[in-house]
């Protein structure tokens, strides 16, 4: 089912006001214009603005509009760097994209050297778009629904074992010159320990460690309420013992009045940001000797690994991590009757370090 003329009209009027307006203004004209609209009939007496030369650019002006704010900066960069790649091959308009298109499209993808799983994030990325337009009555279907994905190879899971862990954990060293002996030797990084001991601990998202000040944190009972951006929603992680040991270490030697809780080692201690973080690891690993990249994400597998491993239920794992949706496909109905208490108990029973 296509737009309707009203539905027309009250797009166009929103995306023509978006450079005057902020969010918060440009929703309350949206409820505005929904409630003047609501028993006004509107017909098209002549050709509209959007014709099918721009077309495009003005399905791509109310998709900024309406989905764009919903979903998160990385989140919505991908999408709108994928779609506006199929627009440039295709060469058509939005409207007139066929099954075959998509399907020609992702071929000469993979054609260029991108492996299969590259290739499916690319079809879920247009798969997301075009939902969305036939949800707003764009479109009446969704063409890569006739696509189907390309054949992946099923690779175990990255994780770390044990023995890579205190490599890591060996590698928390800076390089220092003292001043008395004249010689350089190697002193312990408190940030760096305390770092690693926090994700491998908490299993969080690298912009959630990046966000948690030292306030946060419950001392008594080792719990964080973090802020999930990427489902929007807060959960509670825990600090094993190990983890507090080495963060309270960490917090005590600090001369800084910064309330992140990881600041830079050197000059004015700001906040570590998601690149920071990153590349605190790299340095970490490049000392422990160890072959493979060591990234914040690597620390969430592991854990949940360790917890499977230890016979955790995998629902009660996707909870931990934040997966709103359990195991991330079939546990939707299971999120909300969980208990966080129970949660918790999981953590305190399959994650704590020994």
């Amino acid at each position: 089912m296509a737009q309707t003329q009203k539905e027309i009209l009250r797009d166009t009027i929103l995306t023509q006001m978006k450079p005057y307006l902020d969010t918060v203004v440009m929703d309350m004209l949206n409820q505005v214009l929904i409630q003047a609209l609501f028993h006004v009939d509107v017909v098209e007496i002549e050709t509209l603005p959007a014709t099918r030369e721009n077309t495009n650019e003005y399905i791509l002006e109310v998709y900024n509009l309406k989905k764009i704010p919903k979903l998160s900066k990385e989140t919505a960069k991908y999408y709108l760097l994928t779609v506006k790649n199929f627009i440039q091959f295709v060469n058509k308009s939005l409207l007139d994209v066929t099954d075959m298109d998509v399907e020609y499209y992702l071929q000469n993808y993979m054609r260029k050297g991108n492996k299969a799983i590259t290739v499916n994030n690319e079809r879920r990325n247009l798969s997301a778009f075009f939902t969305w337009m036939r949800k707003v009555k764009m479109r009446p279907d969704n063409p890569v629904d006739g696509v189907e994905k390309f054949c992946e190879t099923e690779l175990p899971i990255e994780h770390m074992e044990d023995w890579e862990m205190e490599a890591l954990r060996d590698a928390c060293k800076i390089k220092v010159h003292n001043k008395v002996t004249k010689i350089e030797e190697y002193r312990e990084c408190l940030r760096d320990r305390a770092m690693i001991e926090f994700l491998r601990s908490t299993a969080v998202r690298v912009t959630e460690c990046s966000s948690v000040n030292i306030q946060d944190i419950n001392w008594n009972t080792g719990e964080i309420v973090v802020y999930g951006q990427k489902n929007r929603s807060y959960r509670t992680v825990c600090l094993d013992d190990t983890a507090k040991y080495h963060l309270k270490k960490y917090i005590d030697s600090r001369l800084d009045s910064n309330p992140a809780l990881f600041v830079g080692i050197k000059g004015t201690h700001n906040r570590l940001k998601k690149c920071g973080i990153e590349s605190a690891l790299r340095t970490i690993a490049d000392r422990s000797g160890l072959t493979r990249r060591v990234y914040p994400h690597l620390f969430r597998k592991t854990t949940a690994t360790n917890m499977a491993k230890r016979g955790c239920p995998r629902e009660l794992i996707a909870f931990y991590l934040g997966h709103k949706n359990g195991n991330t496909k079939t546990l939707n109905n299971h999120y909300a009757a969980t208990d966080p208490a129970q949660i918790i108990q999981a953590f305190r029973q399959y994650g704590a370090a020994a």
